[in-house]
């Protein structure tokens, strides 16, 4: 079964001061890192991530992503294993820096790359095109730039959704809370004041 989900990583404020910006609210609740509610984590580095359920969730919008922004370093990335969908962009000083994009409904080899790319990417997407040659050649069956996004996010933030990483406790992430009064912030049918 693929996953569907949104990521971010940020660098830079305080976790309360970037959780405000994206209009959360930390929980005293812990649960598993891939739950139907928001959830995150720290990691080394001094990134903190924040995990959504779905592709192209609302934390990683160009409007959150640029208010993120502009006091952190902020890498985001989206997933829809069940299309072959990834995209990764870097965001700093309000900005969008770079952004990639694979489609696999656009074509296996598929990439949108803009901006001033990263220093790995030239590397990941060399590896990329010799592994989807050989992969051609043979049982045709795995979408090698698929995973050309994720990498690079991976290169700086230090983490992909689908690889082990041995600083996290995939059972202790914090669970997040729109904050009340956010842009996006839900209310009850019967809570017409909010």
């Amino acid at each position: 079964m693929g996953q569907s989900l949104s990521w971010l990583a940020f660098k830079g404020p305080a976790l309360e001061a970037g959780l405000e910006r994206l209009g959360l609210a930390p929980t005293a609740s812990v649960g598993e890192w891939m739950r139907k509610s928001l959830t995150g984590h720290a990691l080394p580095g001094g990134w903190h991530l924040v995990l959504a359920p779905r592709c192209d969730h609302a934390i990683v919008s160009p409007a959150s992503l640029e208010r993120l922004s502009l006091q952190a370093e902020v890498i985001a990335c989206s997933v829809e294993e069940h299309v072959m969908f990834s995209s990764a962009e870097f965001w700093k000083n309000g900005e969008k820096l770079w952004r990639l994009v694979h489609d696999a409904q656009q074509g296996r080899r598929h990439l949108d790359a803009r901006g001033a790319l990263p220093d790995g990417y030239a590397d990941a997407l060399s590896r990329a095109a010799e592994e989807q040659a050989a992969e051609d050649a043979g049982a045709d069956e795995v979408d090698f730039y698929f995973e050309v996004p994720l990498e690079i996010a991976r290169q700086i933030a230090g983490f992909k959704h689908d690889e082990e990483h041995p600083a996290l406790d995939y059972e202790q992430f914090d669970i997040y809370a729109t904050a009340p009064g956010a842009a996006g912030a839900t209310r009850k049918w019967w809570q017409v004041w909010k």
